[in-house]
């Protein structure tokens, strides 16, 4: 009898339908997807070959004890309860620990989505800090605010609805148009550091936890936080890969994959915030492509009781770039995604706007248009090949003209 992978996920996701799905798959095991959108995976099933996984199931993935009932209704006996969804990391390892296998602390879990409890988490552990504020809606502005800060929802993800806000004007109206949207929602205000961003991504069986390597990032200018392109293991997430590392594991993120950022400052690096699940926005499959084993059947095997054994750590040079709308408007251009190897050099296009759709500027990495990356495994030099690439993306954002 096959083993039995359950995967937990919400919304159609590239990392699960094209990496965790077909990992599982290679594992030899029987992989049944558990969502709250059955029907989009259904549809994605009958539409995309590479994605086929054994059983589709509806449940409320929010809810953990839905999940446990929707696994015993089942008759399944997992061998694996996984996701990569930072939603729902809390309520996958309440269920893995229900079953008795490899899990994540729900406690940690929690705290590290919760942004303003991974603020409190680094004030009672003595680590770096900034200094923040929660607001509601129906409350006024706290009389201790330091301008500039950044406004963004206390359980947000990604760049969605995060803005620099250079004094009470500005705060103001960034939250009427919030709460407009999410009416309900807590809004955390925190202290505006100025820096270069980096990475750490790490791997860990829940005794021992290994730094993979880092990412260098580069932003857009504020008042918005858009990641535009990034660099492999670049001299500053190098530098500072050791005192980054002991910040998460003081805090406790331990078992499975970690992506985490940090600002660095005179001081040294500042967390700013811990997604426990792989890195996101394709650098996953970039990570997949760089390194000597695959990625996400690793990171299965991991929830499977693997106990790391040998050297994880990922060398080698990688850069991604990102086309990103300049405004609302009608996508045209005709670059299709495609992926090609040339003198050991990985180089990859993946189209995230189709041509002919419709995009409304959102300020986040809802913008992105396409995603480019070149890898290469022994280090080359990559400034030519990402280069050529970006000038052979066409796809652009067209204003529609008012009559």
């Amino acid at each position: 009898m096959k083993s039995i992978a359950i995967i937990i996920s919400h919304v159609v996701n590239d990392a699960v339908t094209h990496g965790f799905v077909p990992a599982a798959k290679a594992l030899n095991m029987h992989t049944v997807l558990i969502t709250d959108h059955k029907l989009d995976h259904l549809n994605l099933a009958i539409n995309d070959k590479s994605f086929h996984p054994d059983q589709i199931i509806e449940c409320d993935v929010f809810n953990p004890l839905d999940i446990i009932d929707t696994i015993i209704k089942n008759g399944f006996s997992p061998n694996i309860i996984f996701s990569n969804s930072d939603h729902l990391q809390t309520s996958t390892a309440i269920a893995a620990q229900f079953f008795k296998l490899p899990a994540k602390s729900w406690e940690v879990c929690l705290k590290a989505k919760n942004k303003q409890l991974t603020r409190e988490t680094l004030d009672e552990k003595d680590l770096p800090n900034i200094k923040s504020w929660l607001i509601q809606s129906d409350q006024n502005l706290p009389v201790s605010l330091l301008f500039p800060l950044v406004a963004k929802p206390r359980e947000g993800v990604a760049s969605m609805d995060v803005q620099l806000c250079n004094d009470e004007k500005e705060l103001n109206k960034y939250c009427q148009q919030f709460w407009q949207k999410q009416p309900n929602t807590p809004i955390l205000l925190e202290e505006y550091i100025q820096g270069p961003l980096i990475t750490l991504e790490t791997l860990s069986d829940g005794q021992t936890i290994i730094p993979i390597g880092g990412f260098d990032v580069q932003l857009s200018k504020p008042p918005y936080f858009i990641e535009t392109s990034a660099s492999w293991n670049g001299p500053l997430s190098e530098k500072h890969q050791d005192a980054c590392l002991q910040q998460l594991t003081e805090f406790g993120i331990g078992l499975g994959v970690c992506h985490s950022e940090f600002i660095l400052t005179k001081t040294g690096p500042v967390l700013v915030e811990i997604n426990y699940r792989s890195i996101g926005d394709g650098r996953e499959f970039l990570l997949n492509n760089l390194a000597p084993y695959s990625w996400f059947e690793t990171i299965l095997q991991l929830h499977q009781g693997w106990k790391i054994d040998k050297p994880l750590a990922i060398s080698g040079s990688a850069e991604v770039h990102y086309i990103i709308a300049e405004h609302s408007g009608i996508i045209t251009g005709n670059t299709k995604s495609n992926k090609f190897q040339l003198d050991g050099i990985i180089t990859q296009c993946q189209v995230l706007c189709r041509a002919g759709k419709t995009l409304t500027i959102s300020h986040s990495n809802k913008d992105y248009l396409a995603r480019i990356s070149v890898a290469s495994p022994t280090g080359k030099p990559l400034q030519l090949p990402l280069q050529q690439a970006i000038n052979a993306c066409d796809l652009v954002s067209e204003q529609e003209v008012l009559a």
